[in-house]
């Protein structure tokens, strides 16, 4: 079908006859129909010029000539201080692009977790502490981190808060990036209900997510007839794909063709995720099967390499280091653009991974283990990894 019949026959809401997973259950379903009233009539996270822009630069990392430096917190809290927390990631990925560029030899696209990434998948619906189960912590947009059926609840109201936590984000964040190289936004498309009612059309009648500049489809959610699926096929904001040691090389090819029928450079980036015992039998096939596609391939080295030690997530520096480097190789003997990293990071002394500068070892964790879901880099592991990855480059 060609495209321009696809936009005809795809509307925003048009996911909601497919199967999904990963959402919330909301009891009171006339809450959630005026929240999603009041954010279809409420202001946009980002300017649909603006995404149109990452666009043309990710067409630039498609074909060779840019690198992508994305990272962020695992989940975005609501009691975030947000001026002060923006202005210390945007020094941080001053910091490492500082050391990026020189031998990158291409203009750095930098995409921050930020402005939207509230939501979380979760392997198990619930949590039990004790004889107590509850329904698991989805992430501040869906419900409480507290350990209470109260907390725990999921509350179609948290995404009108997330909404206007994300708007002033983003103004916070185009202000401090004035006449610099821009951060642009990216977050997981998992809340479908606060996707759609944020889903608008432009001048030419394209629909464009207004959440934020680039959304992401989730390991956990890729099936090819599921609702996340459909409603990314829609969108004319840059899709990334998170690729998992699960993914086989037929289902990437279909989900390629799904999301980006015209092959559109610019639209897909590819994201793998598959630690770093097993990149390179994973990720071979995958490069093979979509050669010759305009795609940029990334690599997410942070979520295949999470392991528990005494009831705690963990990931290790060098083995966060060793998908990198991974990666690179298998896209240079492949002859594919190695186009950039995707990165849990925060620019505190959070100690929640080992090496690199950080703890050494799990008993070193609780000086600073603040995050609500996944471990990630602090200020000085995150720079260390620029300065390493600038000597892979």
């Amino acid at each position: 079908m060609a495209r321009d019949d696809d936009m005809k026959a795809w509307s925003p809401d048009r996911w909601r006859d497919h199967p999904a997973r990963q959402l919330p259950h909301y009891p009171d379903r006339q809450a959630l129909a005026a929240v999603e009233a009041h954010l279809h009539d409420a202001a946009p996270v980002i300017a649909i010029d603006d995404a149109r822009r990452l666009r043309e630069q990710v067409a630039e990392v498609a074909g060779g000539n840019a690198f992508i430096l994305q990272g962020g917190d695992c989940a975005e809290n609501f009691d975030d201080a947000v001026a002060e927390r923006v202005a210390r990631l945007s020094r941080l990925f001053d910091e490492m692009a500082a050391l990026l560029r020189p031998e990158v030899g291409a203009p750095l696209v930098r995409i921050a977790r930020i402005a939207g990434q509230f939501a979380k998948p979760r392997s198990a619906p619930t949590e039990k502490r004790g004889s107590v189960e509850l329904p698991a912590y989805r992430g501040d947009i869906i419900n409480g981190q507290g350990f209470s059926a109260a907390a725990r609840a999921h509350d179609p109201h948290r995404m009108v808060r997330a909404h206007l936590q994300s708007v002033g984000t983003a103004a916070i964040l185009s202000v401090a990036r004035h006449g610099q190289k821009p951060i642009y936004t990216s977050h997981e498309g998992l809340l479908l209900p606060y996707e759609e009612a944020l889903t608008h059309r432009d001048a030419d009648g394209r629909w464009w997510a207004t959440s934020g500049h680039m959304l992401w489809l989730g390991d956990r959610t890729r099936q090819l007839d599921g609702a996340h699926v459909d409603y990314l096929s829609g969108i004319e904001n840059v899709v990334g794909i998170k690729c998992g040691p699960t993914m086989e090389a037929g289902e990437l090819a279909a989900l390629c063709a799904r999301l980006d029928p015209e092959d559109t450079p610019g639209k897909l980036v590819l994201i793998g995720r598959f630690g770093a015992d097993q990149l390179r039998a994973k990720l071979t096939p995958l490069l093979d099967a979509v050669k010759g596609r305009n795609v940029a391939w990334i690599i997410d080295p942070m979520h295949g390499n999470t392991e528990k030690v005494e009831g705690r997530k963990l990931r290790r520096f060098d083995a966060i280091m060793a998908e990198i480097e991974g990666f690179i190789a298998c896209c240079r003997e492949a002859g594919v653009h190695a186009g950039g990293v995707h990165l849990e990071m925060s620019p505190d002394d959070v100690t929640e991974c080992l090496g690199g500068g950080g703890p050494q070892g799990p008993s070193d964790l609780d000086r600073a283990y603040r995050t609500a879901c996944d471990p990630r880099l602090n200020r000085a592991q995150s720079v260390e990894l620029a300065r390493r990855l600038a000597m892979l480059l």
